[in-house]
C-alpha cells in the first residue's frame, strides 16, 4: 500500500451492542474525531465495518423489566442512579440526551444486532450511521423496545431498508468478529485497538498512528 492510498481510506472495525449507551457515545466521539481528521486531511475517508453482537445472550426473547434488571445487576436503586448519572454526563458531552425514565424493557439484542450486520450489506456508509443512530435513539430517547420485531420493522422501513423479518435468518448475520471484550471496541486499519467511549482527541491520535503505521509498513 502506498502512502497516498493509506491516506485515502481509514478502516474502522466497530464492535458494539445496541443496548449499550457507551456504544452510542463512542460512535458520536468517533464521528467527532472523523471531523477533526478531515480538517487535517481533506481527502481522508472513513469506512466503518460494523460488528454488532449481544453482550447478554441469556436475556429471554421478550426481554426483562429494565429497572429490576439493573437494580439486581448493580446492587440497588442508588447504584443504578449513580451509574445513570455517569452515562448522562458522558452522553451530554457527546451531544446526546438519554431518557432512562421512558425505558421499560431491557431487550434481547440478538435480532437487532443481526439486523445491523445485515443492513451494512445494503446501505452506504452514511446511511448506516443514520440507521444505527436511529436504533439508539429509539431506545435511549424514545424508550421503544428494540427487541420487538414490529419496532425493528418500523426502523428498517424508515431507513428504506428491504427487510422481511419473516424470512430473515438472524443466525446468518451474527457477528464474526473475534473481539470478546468490552464495547465499544474499535480497531483502526486492523492495527490499533481502542476500547471504551474514549474522547475524540484520543481517537484522532489512534487514527493518525494507524495512518503512519500503514505508510511505514507499506
Amino acid at each position: 500500500m502506498t502512502q497516498s492510498s493509506a491516506a485515502t481510506t481509514l478502516q474502522v472495525d466497530f464492535s458494539l451492542d445496541l443496548i449499550c449507551p457507551w456504544c452510542w457515545i463512542g460512535l458520536r466521539n468517533l464521528l467527532a474525531a472523523r471531523e477533526m481528521l478531515l480538517a487535517r486531511y481533506p481527502d481522508q475517508q472513513l469506512a466503518i465495518h460494523w460488528h454488532a453482537d449481544t453482550l447478554l445472550p441469556r436475556i429471554p426473547e421478550h426481554g426483562v423489566p429494565y429497572q429490576a434488571f439493573y437494580e439486581a445487576r448493580l446492587g440497588g436503586p442508588r447504584a443504578v442512579e449513580v451509574r445513570r448519572a455517569q452515562v448522562r454526563s458522558a452522553a451530554h458531552a457527546a451531544g446526546l440526551q438519554i431518557n432512562h425514565a421512558l425505558i421499560e424493557t431491557f431487550p434481547s439484542t440478538r435480532l437487532v444486532c443481526a439486523l445491523v450486520n445485515y443492513a451494512q450489506t445494503l446501505l452506504d456508509g452514511e446511511s448506516m450511521i443514520r440507521f444505527v443512530e436511529s436504533i439508539f435513539a429509539a431506545y435511549f430517547v424514545q424508550g421503544r423496545d428494540i427487541g420487538s420485531v414490529m419496532v425493528l420493522q418500523q426502523l428498517a422501513h424508515s431507513a428504506a431498508l428491504d427487510w422481511n423479518p419473516s424470512r430473515f435468518d438472524a443466525l446468518r448475520y451474527q457477528s464474526e468478529a473475534s473481539h470478546t471484550g468490552g464495547v465499544p471496541h474499535m480497531v483502526f486499519n486492523q492495527r490499533l485497538q481502542v476500547t471504551g467511549a474514549v474522547a475524540p482527541a484520543e481517537l484522532l491520535r489512534a487514527m493518525e498512528h494507524a495512518r503512519v503505521a500503514d505508510s511505514t509498513f507499506a
